[in-house]
């Protein structure tokens, strides 16, 4: 059984965010494509995640309700802060060092994170404790989902709830990881490389694709 709820309604939001926080596995809308996600400190909703996807196991990026939450799973970086200042809430998502001791459902030493340009999406994420699973709603070497009725094709009612927020742009955010003193693009989204060669030209640091 498919079940499918509308962005706009208040009850939608409070219902989304109960289920991210007791578990449960949504697939939701962004201000780039619709994704799938849950509690990323939970390792059974990461697991559900992967296998959903169909894909190996390796680190989800996480979507915030604001920025303040960053720096509770990544190391301190005053890059990171600057980019953040600069680029947030928007289609950047910064990949950098991870702080000592995050659950390993994260996955290894380095965690992507991002704050959507999405009001009401952040609201479900601010409702559910300020963090989530944020992959998009695909099944691996498929096209990210850009409307329910996609992402409905891709998972049936193997998920716990569809967020209904009409079509998404059907773009990605644009990926960087950051270093001490570099910048790397990972992947080319949304947000022009330009702003971030830019940023690095500004700074004097290493830019690098």
């Amino acid at each position: 059984m498919v079940s499918v709820c509308l962005l706009s309604s208040d009850e939608c939001i409070e219902l989304a965010s109960e289920l991210i926080s007791g578990g449960g596995v949504i697939v939701y809308p962004t201000d780039t494509v619709y994704g799938l996600g849950g509690d990323p400190f939970k390792f059974s909703v990461v697991s559900r995640v992967i296998h959903l996807k169909r894909r190996v196991s390796k680190p989800f990026p996480i979507l915030l309700s604001d920025p303040g939450y960053a720096f509770r799973i990544l190391e301190d970086n005053n890059l990171v802060r600057e980019l953040m200042d600069l680029f947030w809430p928007g289609y950047l998502t910064i990949v950098s060092k991870a702080k000592i001791g995050i659950p390993a459902a994260l996955g290894a030493s380095s965690v992507g994170v991002r704050v959507p340009s999405h009001d009401k999406l952040r609201s479900i994420i601010r409702g559910a404790g300020g963090f989530l699973i944020g992959t998009s709603a695909n099944i691996s070497g498929l096209p990210p989902a850009n409307s329910v009725d996609t992402a409905i094709k891709y998972f049936g009612g193997s998920v716990d709830l569809y967020v209904d927020g009409g079509l998404c742009g059907g773009s990605p955010s644009t990926v960087i990881y950051v270093g001490d003193t570099y910048l790397r693009v990972l992947r080319k989204g949304l947000l022009g490389v330009d702003a971030i060669k830019e940023f690095c030209l500004e700074r004097g640091i290493d830019y690098y694709e």
